[in-house]
């Protein structure tokens, strides 16, 4: 399966000073803390090339930023007084308490297994359309066939065919666009980044979807969703 990468174009604002410490990125490092130039603050989960995909603090907002205008954030350390502060905090718990109760966190999870070509197929529901994926966690965003796009109400006289994607066939155009959501049995994530794509044979889940999930693992044969 090609690996499908849009190009996509940063949006140049102004920049906006932060409270934390910064340093200049070098490269997208996935996991690392940054403040962009509008000041928000988000985690990357993953690049391509200038570009850097951002998970903000919300956990649902999820952008394309350039590389030169990020900054890699240091977490902020409490002062004594505030650690202080956190430990006499009303209703954390003290040794003098006794027993103290964790309860366990509820986490949602679906298997699915590859084919004998270690594919994963799966059909999820876009904005109430079901459609057939090829999961491809290097793809950075979920790519539609033109087909599946109409069946999903993209309206295709809305779509602007203005990025280019490398493929082994040669380039082709692509679009982007946002799902209203995309479902996967109970799972449901709204506002999706994609790419409508021509000549596109077969519908990617990428990472612009598989990155707002709690976690996803493929191991034994077996893609493993969490949420």
């Amino acid at each position: 399966m090609n690996r499908l990468v849009p190009m996509l174009a940063a949006v140049a604002l102004a920049v906006m000073p932060s409270l934390a410490a910064t340093q200049t990125l070098k490269e997208c490092k996935i996991g690392q803390l940054v403040t962009d130039d509008r000041g928000q603050t988000g985690v990357i989960t993953g690049g391509l090339g200038e570009l850097c995909a951002i998970k903000y603090k919300d956990g649902q907002t999820q952008e394309w930023r350039a590389l030169a205008r990020l900054h890699a954030t240091e977490p902020a350390k409490l002062s004594t007084a505030e650690a202080a502060g956190v430990s006499s905090a009303p209703g954390a718990p003290s040794a003098s308490e006794g027993v103290v109760i964790f309860r366990p966190q509820i986490v949602n999870r679906i298997v699915y297994r590859a084919d004998p070509l270690g594919h994963v197929v799966l059909t999820a529901v876009v904005n109430r359309a079901p459609i057939r994926f090829l999961v491809d966690t290097g793809a950075s965003l979920v790519c539609l066939t033109p087909d599946d796009a109409r069946a999903a109400g993209v309206k295709s006289d809305e779509l602007v065919f203005n990025q280019t994607v490398q493929t082994s066939n040669g380039s082709v155009r692509a679009a982007i666009a946002v799902l209203r959501e995309i479902r996967i049995e109970q799972l449901t994530v709204d506002s999706v980044q994609a790419a409508v794509i021509e000549k596109l044979p077969q519908s990617v889940l990428g990472m612009s979807f598989l990155s707002r999930l709690k976690g996803f693992e493929m191991q034994n044969g077996a893609l493993t969703l969490t949420w």
